[in-house]
């Protein structure tokens, strides 16, 4: 019974990257033959056969969101989706910077971890050095520890002093008031 703004889901289509079609290739290969060098990793174990096209769906996600995800040799792209995310994110910061608009950003691959590559920095990198973003208005949901840092983070979106929040459907997605 409450009011809720009306839904408009805007689908993008991304093609895949050059290295993206390569790796569906030999991941298509690999689902036949089970040849899991074909994907860069050692040959599969007895139990891993079992498992090869669990395999395979996996790295298809992660593939799917950034090469980066499968392997650290992978370059980044700037037609993957890390690239044309922040793009959106940053003409909806720009379009709504008047009014100090805020954007949730649901991800369940690729979250925040402060030591190592992950899609969420990655955007984030590209919304500070590529469209000239504040570092401190981008946030993970990740890096609130307590239940009062997270009460804070919900806060400053509410004021518009965090524009852009990152976070899993786990962490963000129910009880948030923001």
């Amino acid at each position: 019974g409450i009011d809720r703004p009306e839904k408009m889901e805007i689908l993008h289509n991304i093609p895949p990257t050059p290295e993206q079609e390569i790796f569906i290739k030999n991941l298509m290969e690999f689902a036949k033959s089970g040849n899991a060098v074909l994907l860069g990793r050692a040959p599969l174990s007895q139990s891993e056969e079992k498992a090869k096209m669990l395999i395979a769906t996996d790295y298809a996600r992660k593939m799917s969101l950034d090469m980066r995800m499968i392997s650290q040799k992978y370059d980044d792209h700037p037609d993957n989706k890390a690239s044309h995310c922040a793009a959106k994110l940053a003409e909806y910061y720009f379009r709504f910077n008047a009014q100090k608009g805020t954007q949730f950003v649901f991800s369940d691959l690729g979250t925040y971890k402060p030591t190592e590559w992950n899609v969420y920095s990655e955007i984030k990198r590209k919304l500070t050095q590529n469209h000239g973003i504040a570092a401190n208005e981008i946030r993970f949901i990740q890096e609130a520890k307590t239940d009062n840092m997270r009460k804070e983070f919900i806060s400053m979106m509410n004021e518009g002093k965090i524009r852009i929040l990152f976070g899993s459907t786990d962490m963000l997605g129910t009880g948030v008031n923001a």
